[in-house]
């Protein structure tokens, strides 16, 4: 089966110094979609009541699709939907055109169109699993950590007012403690390296198991924009956006951008700068897949990512899908919590 690897991110839920009697973000989410309508059906059977709107001008919605109780844990699937949108389409039929005084030429049609009626486009997905307070999750496309988070907030607060709407709703980023030994204590220095790589598949083939496994790399135009979106601010900020855009139009299929960042605090320091430098290296993770490394008044990390994550093969249900198999993704995030535990990195 063809797999594929994506970055496995964690988060600690956190809501302050408000204590929930127990509660935890696992709980929470399944008291919430065990919540009963009129008609004593509960959310988990309502996917239309799982709707989320953005309220944003592009008319961006998120929906918690598949779902399910794990016993153990609350694994779901979301998807970033758009109402309000076009699709380009190519149609493979030429026909000849006059596009200038000088030139006729053969051309395929361009259009864009709407999605089918009853229907919407999905612009982003992620999946996410709750064990206790610890929060694991993957996402694609344009789906961020942010619009999961809101999401999770408004299920347990305003669609099922499990917990009121004044309880901070918080996800916590964590230093690797394998990487960060001990407390670093106050942070000077941020560095974020690493190559904006395309993803790589790899498949399996079925019917001829003695052949080795084949490598492929994904070259569209539109893949290479979405990997290289953390560095092209940064090339544009440097060279201009003309000089930039020219170095990545020119970039061949079997070249890619890396880009190294550093910032340092220098001068008498305040705590209003620790405090937002701890806050921005934890918030690295949400930027970035790329390297983290920080550097403290007692200790750094010289080689490694201090970001609590990792990266694992998903299983697709067929070669080039966007999709991701659900169980197998059930099955590896809950196989990231028990190494996380297993390792001392995080709490059972």
């Amino acid at each position: 089966m063809p797999t594929i690897y994506h970055m496995v991110h964690y988060r600690r839920f956190d809501t302050g110094d408000v204590k929930l009697d127990g509660h935890t973000l696992e709980s929470l989410c399944r008291a919430a979609l065990s919540v009963v309508d009129a008609s004593d059906a509960t959310l988990w059977s309502r996917a239309q009541d799982r709707l989320f709107d953005l309220s944003d001008p592009d008319g961006r919605q998120i929906l918690l699709n598949k779902v399910a109780d794990l016993s153990s844990a609350v694994f779901g699937e979301l998807c970033l939907v758009q109402s309000r949108d076009l699709q380009a389409l190519l149609e493979l039929k030429p026909t000849k055109v006059q596009l200038s005084n000088l030139t006729m030429a053969e051309i395929f049609n361009l259009n864009e169109r709407t999605a089918p009626s009853g229907s919407q486009f999905v612009r982003g997905l992620a999946y996410w699993l709750a064990i206790g307070d610890h929060l694991f999750f993957i996402k694609t496309h344009s789906m961020t950590s942010e619009y999961i988070r809101a999401y999770l907030d408004w299920l347990v607060k305003i669609s099922t007012s499990t917990i009121d709407q004044s309880v901070p709703f918080r996800f916590q980023a964590e230093f690797d403690p394998s990487q960060v030994a001990g407390d670093i204590g106050d942070i000077r220095n941020l560095k974020v390296s690493g190559k904006a790589s395309p993803q790589f598949v790899v498949a399996t083939p079925r019917d001829e198991p003695d052949k080795p496994r084949v490598k492929m790399t994904s070259r569209t135009v539109g893949e290479k924009f979405l990997q290289f979106e953390q560095a092209i601010p940064m090339i544009r900020a440097l060279f201009g956006q003309a000089r930039a855009n020219s170095l990545i139009d020119c970039l061949g299929k079997d070249e890619y951008l890396a880009v190294n960042a550093e910032v340092k605090v220098q001068g008498k320091r305040t705590e209003a700068s620790r405090v937002k430098l701890r806050e921005i290296a934890s918030e690295l993770a949400d930027l970035t897949d790329a390297k983290v490394q920080i550097d403290g008044k007692d200790g750094k990390v010289s080689d490694g990512d201090a970001i609590l994550r990792t990266r694992m093969p998903f299983e697709l249900p067929s070669e080039g899908s966007t999709l991701l198999e659900f169980d197998n993704v059930a099955d590896q995030l809950q196989e990231v919590y028990a190494r996380f535990v297993k390792d001392g990195k995080i709490g059972a």
